[in-house]
């Protein structure tokens, strides 16, 4: 049986490098962003158990410009590493 898979890219060393690097940005943007959004959700369940109104909503105008400026540029952060990889845009 054949496989039909298409091969994977071979990529020079510093194609490699490039792609270690972006991918080491990807995983800290990632991980920061988990981090962000946990403690929003965590700060707003306390401020609900508590029935602390305040609380939910200047979380949410503290938390949620950095939770959503990491989100961008984790969104595009993720294109630039695809592209680094080789895929093209109509591979789907």
């Amino acid at each position: 049986m054949t496989d039909n898979a298409t091969p994977e890219p071979q990529h020079g060393p510093a194609r490699q490098r490039l792609i270690r690097l972006m991918t080491t940005v990807f995983v800290v943007l990632l991980v920061s962003m988990l981090i962000v959004g946990t403690v929003l959700v965590l700060t707003q369940l306390v401020g609900v158990i508590g029935l602390n109104a305040d609380l939910v909503t200047a979380a949410e105008s503290v938390v949620s410009p950095v939770a959503f400026g990491i989100a961008a540029v984790l969104g595009i952060w993720t294109l630039l590493l695809s592209y680094a990889h080789g895929w093209k845009p109509s591979e789907g």
